[in-house]
């Protein structure tokens, strides 16, 4: 049986092979050289990355820049292995960009501040399965993606090991580590926290400002991003006439969704894989206590 993950190796590494994702946009990724100053929005797909970024956009412009979401994809906070460097270049001011790449594979500047969101592996395996049903428009095996999701030869790799090459710099002083769940639970404190990793300026603003911050949570809050925000897929340069296709990229945005969709023995195959590589981690304790 083919596999569903379609994968292009760059550097020994299984990156998704589409259309959208090139060689060379992809290469671009892995060689930037940040400046200092800039924000990058790092993690696995599918664990929260486009509510982190909006959450980021609107601490940083009070409450006031809410872009569309290719605008943001290719523009505002570009997505750097579908937009490549050129957009990243091309901003003024303050820089935010993001990617889905490990920690390792990246270049670092001590003075850029990195941003990682993480998720509960079963969330994010469901969530990953019915965005990609969603975008490649077939419906594939659940069995048999679990399957793939569970190794290492799926795009952008194995969860696992990719939460933990982030974990093993939570000590950094430029790297903020961002539980999903616990955003979820307690949005106004995960939001001030960000907000001051961000920059006392930025904390100060929602600190003193309770009608901005109160703006902040709605404009951020799932429902209202629901609405507002779909993917025009494929990107507007490679639509051919009268052929444009919307992707809604919400679905649930809920906390335990996995549990319903896996079988109790998936769940035991998913929870034994992660404390075989992330023993000893407080990722560990967060998700199973």
């Amino acid at each position: 049986m083919p596999r569903i993950s379609k994968t292009q190796k760059i550097r020994g590494f299984p990156f998704p092979k589409v259309s959208w994702y090139t060689k060379e946009h992809i290469e671009e990724t892995l060689d930037y050289e940040s400046c200092d100053g800039d924000i990058i929005i790092c993690s696995y797909p599918k664990t929260g990355t486009t509510w982190l970024q909006y959450i980021i956009l609107q601490i940083l412009s009070k409450g006031k820049e809410f872009p569309s979401y290719n605008e943001a994809l290719f523009k505002t906070i570009p997505f750097m292995e579908m937009a490549g460097r050129g957009p990243v270049d091309a901003m003024e001011g303050l820089r935010i960009y993001r990617h889905h790449c490990p920690f390792h594979l990246i270049k670092k500047n001590a003075k850029a501040k990195y941003l990682y969101i993480y998720r509960n592996p079963e969330d994010t395996f469901v969530s990953y399965y019915y965005f990609l049903q969603n975008v490649k428009e077939e419906k594939f095996d659940f069995d048999q993606f679990f399957e793939e999701f569970l190794t290492s030869e799926i795009e952008y790799g194995s969860y696992f090991e990719h939460i933990l090459s982030f974990l093993m710099h939570k000590n950094d002083g430029n790297l903020l580590l961002i539980s999903y769940e616990k955003l979820f639970a307690n949005r106004k404190e995960g939001y001030l926290r960000i907000a001051k990793f961000l920059g006392e300026e930025y904390y100060q603003n929602i600190v003193n400002d309770k009608e901005l911050l109160n703006r902040i949570l709605q404009n951020t809050h799932f429902d209202y991003m629901k609405n507002k925000l779909y993917f025009v897929h494929p990107t507007p340069k490679e639509i051919p006439k009268g052929s444009i296709k919307i992707v809604e990229f919400f679905r649930k945005g809920v906390v335990g969704d996995g549990k319903n969709k896996l079988s109790p023995h998936q769940i035991k195959r998913i929870r034994e894989l992660a404390n075989e590589i992330m023993k000893g981690t407080e990722v560990l304790k967060e998700w199973y206590g």
